[in-house]
């Protein structure tokens, strides 16, 4: 499958990550890029906990204030985000293959406690001054940019974006 055929996930809240997670892993997927459930799951582990545990790390404070700025605003203004370099501590170290069931579920506990996390984000290594709020609706737009490589073996009605 080309990744032209990426669905357009739009969420607003961390149920509705979770939701999406728990009904990719029941009915089952195909990918469009090279990344499974397991290793999408990883990877939005790490970022997200991340941001509420830190990074080890801050770009220069340059980026911070302009264009990484620049670009979360225009992300959290049209909810769309284009695909671009993972960086290697965020890269998933699972090997393709069958799905992990506690990987999953690690990242459904991480999504939850996100969901909860009232901050402070004082040292997130992208911005400054970024309102938990906004980290979140990132965080829940980060999860369907990842999760719309992944097309789901059945689609009710009701299920369809």
């Amino acid at each position: 499958m080309a990744s032209a055929d990426k669905r357009t996930l739009d969420f607003h809240t961390g149920d509705e990550v979770i939701a999406e997670i728990q009904r990719l892993r029941r009915d089952g997927y195909t990918k469009t890029k090279q990344w499974n459930l397991t290793q999408i799951c990883e990877h939005l582990t790490a970022t997200m906990a991340g941001g509420m545990d830190g990074f080890g790390f801050r770009l220069p404070w340059i980026l911070r204030a302009t264009i990484v700025k620049w670009i979360f605003n225009r992300m959290l203004r049209t909810r769309k985000m284009s695909s671009g370099p993972t960086l290697d501590r965020l890269k998933p170290q699972s090997e393709a293959g069958p799905d992990d069931d506690a990987v999953i579920d690690h990242c459904i506990a991480v999504v939850e406690r996100a969901q909860g996390f009232a901050g402070p984000l004082d040292d997130y290594p992208f911005l400054d001054n970024l309102k938990v709020e906004d980290w979140q609706q990132f965080c829940w737009m980060h999860a369907g940019h990842h999760l719309g490589f992944l097309s789901p073996n059945q689609q009710s009605e009701s299920t369809q974006r």
